[in-house]
């Protein structure tokens, strides 16, 4: 028997297998760091997500737990707080300004860029009002806010800093 999927089935399945392998790929060393990352973050993904979906600027018309949550339980309790960890914990904070403002631009650009394509092309998540700049500039106040409360809970210099 030949089983056909669907492009939307095998991306959320590959996204639920990348993020868990990516679990394992951060240092036990600051796995507390992480799960800090990780549920700041959820809360302001959450809070995001419900925002957006109600007033209807978007919509996740192919998504887990659909009959619960018309967000999209993977992005904003998987895949932003993982991509968050990973982002703040290999910020090159001791690096130039000019090195920080490029890591900060190409991440949160590839995320973006990514979903816009995921947008076109699938039926994962479907723009309405929204626009791909509103992606880039959400993701960018989330994960500056995570990174602000992160430097903050752990006593660190330069709290506003970029």
């Amino acid at each position: 028997m030949i089983l056909i999927y669907s492009i939307e089935s095998i991306l959320l399945t590959g996204a639920w297998i990348g993020c868990f392998i990516a679990i394992f790929f951060i240092p036990r060393k600051k796995l507390d760091k992480a799960a800090l990352i990780f549920l700041t973050t959820q809360f302001f993904t959450w809070i995001l997500g419900l925002i957006v979906v109600q007033y209807g600027w978007l919509e996740y018309p192919v998504r887990e737990f659909s009959k619960a949550n018309a967000t999209s339980f993977l992005f904003e309790f998987l895949i932003l707080p993982i991509i968050s960890i990973f982002f703040i914990l290999n910020y090159p904070i001791h690096k130039t300004l000019e090195v920080r403002i490029l890591y900060f631009f190409t991440i949160i650009s590839v995320f973006t860029l990514i979903e816009f394509l995921i947008e076109r092309n699938t039926m994962i998540i479907k723009y309405h009002s929204w626009k791909w700049y509103w992606t880039w500039i959400s993701m960018s106040l989330v994960i500056y806010m995570v990174m602000v409360i992160y430097r903050w809970f752990y006593k660190q210099k330069r709290i506003f800093s970029i």
